[in-house]
């Protein structure tokens, strides 16, 4: 029987070779397109969650705010005080708290807020001054004033915070599944008793249906088809796409549980490190994932409710494109093995038809002369011999590889001290240095770690190659005899040197030349300062992981001697000594100061000065990475109390300590401390600092064009906004670049002058209109303004007026 021929086998080969690969990758991208779109629908799921819940907790904690703001307002602490009876309130108390109210709905347009004297048996709500008798429904109110004490955020009806029905007309725009809201959230804060006869609570509300936020606004998203749930502690509804379940146990909504069938009446509690959870479900015949969330502030549990993914279908499209393309290849595959397997076998055939076996005359075989049933011997030895010789290249080229890679990894062991101490000196041996072991009395550590810091020439991203050209410097410097291999060890290039000289000046003083020698010849060589550090000197090679733990510390002191430095480590006996160390804390509160109010300059000044002063001072490195440490905690510290996260300081992966680990200089933390932490957090405090700025000022201007004809004063606008008045002029003129006197007298004069060119009012009417005292200091100040005196303004503007009719 004939053997399948050369052709064959590479044709089945390249086959195999090509083939196999792509049928994995394909099926491999089309499993993993279909479980990924579960994945991904969950991740999805889970952050729209939390987008939704951050929303409504803001939401309740700015209702929260204003509730204990107005609780200690001088206006209602007024009302409460001066009426105590239904009969001594006065209209103008009334307006008043009714003008408080309509400030904290200016924040939240659908907040309802009701003042309840309950002692007194009287309360005032958006529509008015109410005896308890005449408002419908307002008998649970001492439970609801209760509960929401006690408890927190409360579901009540609507109908407590609207006299004669009034809040399907106000809610009337915002239907949920046809029906009006019909319950509200409240939360009440006591009053302090004001009066030994007093009981008084406000109670704020917000309706239900406005818990329910618009999820998308296209019709084909996913997230239109989802919807927020929210379920109090006692597994009452308290938000739901569809109103009609709000007030209702979670029952009521009819979910199913897909995997037993059974109905949900509560859900598994979620562990705090899991911070969410899933279920299937099934509700009216249809197919849902629900994800949600505890809520520890209020205990509530947040739930989002979606359709079954729909994505599934654009995934598995995914993986059968990727199948066809592969299938594609494939084919592509099948052709290239052949012609290839063909073109490859050329040679032999070639071989072949030298040898007698075949005749091949200009590419068209004749019929064979015998059946060439097994390859040729003879070509397999050529193969053999040929492929045995490039391995015994490989393998010798391997071997010297491994050989220096067993001496590295040595070396690493050995500074680190993970070699046993018993059998140190023939693993030393082992790895050629005999003559070290018998002629050296005295051996040191010195790393070298070069420079890199705002180099004209070469960048961080050039460490590794430097420290491969320092390796080199160094073995080509210093004989063999004089040192162990010099490896590269965390950053640094690390060697073991030694003498036979036992006295320990005579090896110090040619240490230190050796290690300027070695500065000055790579600086020639790369242009590139490089730091020494040497260890003390020692007898004994099991010392070496100490040397090398000194030779490290010995680097550490860059941070107050700077860069391109030799230093020898010195050991210091510390444990006696009676010393603490003199912070700075005057610069440091000065420079957060500055940081605070946000003045960048001054602030780069005081930092210099307190790094200048830190260093100073006569420390272990140690210690100044402490007292670093404690300025970059209080920096943080100061940001946090401000409202400031972390995350937007810093966008690295790692955090801001372990940044400040690695720093090595006292002009590298300085750098560092400037343009990651300080100029993040001044930018910051700017922003925030513009927007409270316009803010203000907008609503003093709204303030002035409303009561431009009253006894308007800053001191009042202060009283209204609950600033102090100096800040609030300070920031007036910041933005509109005039004080509030300036610009209140501009708006009663452009007033004027409407009032002068549209009616027939005296000078002495408009005068007192706008609150002067008399007409002649309306008249002085028109003047002054216009050039003009009132009167003479008015026959000019008529006398224009006469000649254009005319």
């Amino acid at each position: 029987m004939r053997t399948i021929s050369y052709l064959h086998k590479m044709i089945i080969f390249g086959l195999l070779l090509s083939t196999v690969p792509i049928l994995l990758t394909g099926i491999a991208a089309f499993i993993y397109s279909s479980s990924q779109s579960e994945l991904h629908r969950t991740q999805a799921n889970e952050q729209l969650l939390e987008q939704l819940q951050s929303n409504v907790e803001h939401k309740l904690a700015t209702v929260s705010y204003m509730l204990d703001q107005a609780v200690r307002s001088p206006i209602t602490l007024r009302s409460l005080a001066n009426s105590n009876s239904l009969e001594r309130i006065g209209q103008l108390q009334t307006d008043d708290v009714q003008t408080e109210f309509q400030h904290m709905k200016s924040w939240e347009p659908l907040l309802d807020i009701i003042l309840v004297n309950q002692s007194k048996d009287w309360l005032i709500n958006h529509a008015g001054l109410y005896a308890n008798t005449s408002f419908p429904l307002s008998l649970p109110m001492k439970d609801l004033i209760a509960n929401t004490l006690t408890s927190g955020w409360q579901l009540a009806p609507s109908s407590i915070f609207n006299n004669e029905g009034d809040n399907e007309s106000r809610f009337s725009g915002r239907r949920i599944s046809g029906k009006g809201c019909i319950y509200h959230i409240t939360l009440a804060r006591a009053i302090a008793d004001v009066s030994a006869s007093s009981n008084a609570a406000l109670v704020a509300g917000i309706p239900a249906c406005y818990m329910q936020p618009p999820l998308a606004q296209s019709p084909t998203t996913e997230a239109s088809a989802s919807g927020l749930i929210i379920i109090n502690r006692e597994q009452r509804v308290i938000a739901h796409p569809d109103a009609s379940y709000i007030g209702q146990p979670m029952s009521a909504i009819g979910l199913i549980d897909r995997k037993n069938g059974e109905h949900i009446q509560a859900l598994t509690p979620v562990m705090y490190s899991e911070a969410y959870a899933e279920r299937e479900v099934q509700v009216a015949n249809a197919d849902y994932s629900l994800t949600y969330s505890p809520s520890t502030l209020k205990g509530w549990t947040y739930i989002l409710i979606s359709p079954e993914n729909t994505l599934t279908r654009d995934y598995i499209k995914i993986g059968f494109h990727t199948l066809y393309i592969s299938m594609a290849i494939l084919l592509l595959s099948l052709l290239l093995a052949w012609l290839g397997s063909k073109r490859m076998l050329a040679p032999i055939r070639r071989i072949l038809a030298q040898l007698g076996d075949n005749i091949i005359v200009k590419g068209h075989s004749t019929l064979p002369q015998q059946a060439v049933s097994s390859p040729n011997e003879l070509d397999q030895i050529q193969m053999g011999v040929t492929q045995l010789s490039n391995a015994r290249s490989q393998l010798e080229s391997t071997l010297n590889q491994q050989q220096i890679q067993i001496r590295t990894y040595f070396m690493i062991q050995l500074l680190q001290g993970r070699n046993c101490s018993n059998t140190l000196h023939d693993t030393l041996r082992e790895q050629g240095y005999t003559p070290q072991l018998s002629r050296w009395q005295q051996i040191a550590v010195i790393a070298l770690q070069p420079e890199l810091m705002s180099h004209s020439r070469y960048t961080m991203e050039d460490r590794s190659l430097l420290l491969f050209a320092i390796q080199n410097i160094l073995e080509e410097t210093l004989k063999p005899d004089q040192q162990l291999l010099p490896i590269v060890l965390e950053q640094n290039v690390v060697t073991v040197v030694g003498s036979h000289e036992e006295d320990l000046t005579l090896f110090s003083k040619p240490l230190l030349l050796l290690m300027e020698q070695l500065q000055q010849q790579i600086s020639e060589v790369l242009d590139l300062k490089v730091s020494i550090g040497a260890s003390q000197p020692r007898r004994l090679m099991k010392h070496i992981p100490q040397a090398y733990n000194e030779a490290i510390d010995a680097l550490k002191h860059r941070m107050r001697l700077g860069t391109g430095i030799i230093v020898q480590y010195e050991q210091h006996d510390l444990s006696s000594a009676a010393w603490a160390m003199a912070y700075p804390e005057a610069l440091e509160y000065s420079l957060l100061q500055s940081i605070q109010q946000a003045d960048e300059a001054l602030a780069s000044t005081q930092l210099t000065e307190l790094l200048e002063t830190l260093f100073s001072l006569e420390c272990t490195p140690e210690e100044y990475q402490a007292a670093l440490m404690r300025l970059l905690t209080h920096i943080l510290q100061l940001t946090q109390e401000s409202g400031i996260r972390l995350a937007q300081i810093s966008q690295s992966h790692r955090s801001l300590f372990q940044e400040l680990f690695v720093l090595q200089y006292a002009a590298e933390v300085e750098h560092w401390f400037n343009h990651q932490v300080i100029q993040p957090v001044i930018q910051l405090f700017k922003e925030r600092q513009v927007a409270q700025y316009q803010l203000i000022s907008e609503k003093i201007i709204a303030i002035i064009q409303q009561d431009y004809d009253k006894d308007l004063t800053l001191d009042e606008c202060a009283t209204r906004l609950h600033y102090n008045a100096n800040y609030l002029s300070s920031v007036f003129r910041k933005e509109t670049g005039a004080s509030f006197s300036e610009y209140l007298t501009r708006y009663r004069l452009k007033t004027a002058k409407r009032w002068l060119d549209e009616s027939d009012w005296t000078v002495k009417e408009i005068a007192e209109r706008l609150r002067y005292t008399n007409p002649q200091n309306f008249i002085r100040s028109f003047r002054k303004w216009e050039g003009v005196t009132p009167g003479r303004y008015r026959e000019r503007k008529r006398h224009a007026d006469f000649s254009s009719k005319g």
